[in-house]
């Protein structure tokens, strides 16, 4: 994968201005020693610009709007092995919740958020700035709402009660049986045959016999598919980042040996375009129309769209960008696209980032494999455009005719 990683607007010029002076001689000798403390001075200077230069808010005075989807927070387990030691484990708020930890990562990406998009964002929360929508889950839920606490902090006039600075911000969602834009889990008859086509050309490839009957081995139940290997992948995930001491037999294929089929899990629901159509079809759909109002002024209050989903989420959007390559998003990872406006040239270009994990400070800005750097708009829709269905329902042969 190509990233582009020159600095353009994204921060401030890293050499600042320096007022000239009168320079005087300096005696032969106190020369080394000056030179030396001149040096470190110098050293120490760029050091600390460096550091900070990493955090300073975004100042691109071409940008116009911006979409985020990002992933769920850490979450307990969903999935349990026959031979699971823990499988009477008492997780807190059960199985499949959002974790304290979990809160605390969306809490934080928040944070990120708001100090990076400092000089584009309203200090103050404002419903016509930001529209947010998120899968029907519970741990997506929440993890929008804890992101909108570290987005928008409310101000001194927007603090309701003195003793929590915090402010409620609407959050949307389907449920997830008519859900087709974030979760994707809304039925669609001609998708499920794609996809159980795929999932048998990838569940027979002889590289992964030797591990099915491994785990079968060890988990006492059968483990035949890439499916299952990435549901107590995650279990085992889970399990560690809780704090819990994994059997002895993981240690032979986790997680380095389980990780390509738990990629590839995620990538077969949105293997090629056809699939991608109908899996994240809808979103693109979506993105492109707030695009186009925001290019043909038609909703000029609107700066920012917000997408809480799950890793397939995330990797359903890698996909139909263009990037083919097996993708593991942290809890918390986000794809970003930013719309821009080249007033010179009367024109419009998207850009568009990644962060895998809640840690990052900067994200890493992506070269769309369709198009140039910058993408223009024209070719960015004539890309989506492609997997964008006419009529989802038809499409996905849902409709009795």
């Amino acid at each position: 994968m190509e990233y582009d990683n020159d600095d353009n607007t994204w921060r401030r010029p890293s050499t600042p201005k320096v007022e000239k002076k009168t320079c005087y001689q300096i005696p032969k000798r106190s020369t080394t020693l000056a030179v030396v403390v001149l040096g470190l001075a110098v050293l120490s200077c760029l050091l600390g610009y460096c550091v900070l230069s990493e955090t300073l808010p975004y100042e691109s005075k071409t940008l116009r709007l911006v979409i985020v989807l990002f992933r769920h927070g850490a979450r307990t387990p969903i999935f349990m092995y026959n031979s699971d030691p823990f499988k009477n484990y008492q997780w807190p708020d059960g199985r499949g919740s959002l974790t304290n930890v979990g809160k605390l990562q969306l809490f934080e990406l928040g944070k990120k958020y708001r100090s990076y998009y400092a000089n584009f964002l309203p200090e103050e929360y404002y419903e016509k700035d930001v529209f947010v929508r998120s899968s029907d889950k519970s741990r997506c839920l929440m993890s929008a709402y804890t992101f909108l606490a570290g987005l928008y902090p409310p101000t001194e006039k927007q603090l309701w009660h003195p003793e929590l600075p915090w402010q409620p911000i609407p959050v949307h969602s389907l449920p997830r049986e008519l859900d087709n834009i974030v979760a994707g889990t809304k039925p669609c008859k001609y998708f499920m045959s794609m996809y159980d086509e795929q999932l048998a050309e990838k569940n027979a490839d002889p590289k992964f016999t030797e591990l099915f009957d491994y785990l079968t081995k060890y988990t006492n139940q059968s483990i035949r598919n890439i499916v299952t290997a990435d549901f107590l992948y995650s279990t085992l995930q889970t399990q560690q980042e809780a704090g819990l001491k994994l059997p002895e037999w993981t240690k032979n294929v986790f997680p380095h040996k389980m990780r390509l089929p738990f990629m590839l899990s995620l990538a077969t629901l949105a293997y090629n375009e056809r699939m991608q159509r109908l899996k994240i079809g809808p979103m693109l759909k979506q993105i492109t129309q707030y695009f186009n109002e925001s290019v043909t002024h038609a909703n000029v209050d609107r700066s920012l769209y917000i997408y809480s989903g799950h890793d397939v989420t995330v990797v359903a959007l890698w996909r139909a960008l263009g990037f083919e390559e097996l993708l593991e998003p942290d809890y918390g990872s986000s794809i970003t696209l930013e719309l821009h406006e080249d007033i010179e040239q009367s024109s419009f270009y998207v850009k568009a980032f990644y962060r895998n994990n809640t840690k990052v400070e900067v994200p890493m800005e992506l070269k769309l494999p369709f198009c140039d750097d910058p993408c223009p708009y024209n070719k960015f829709v004539q890309h989506v455009g492609k997997l964008v269905p006419n009529d989802w329902e038809s499409e996905c042969q849902n409709t009795v005719h």
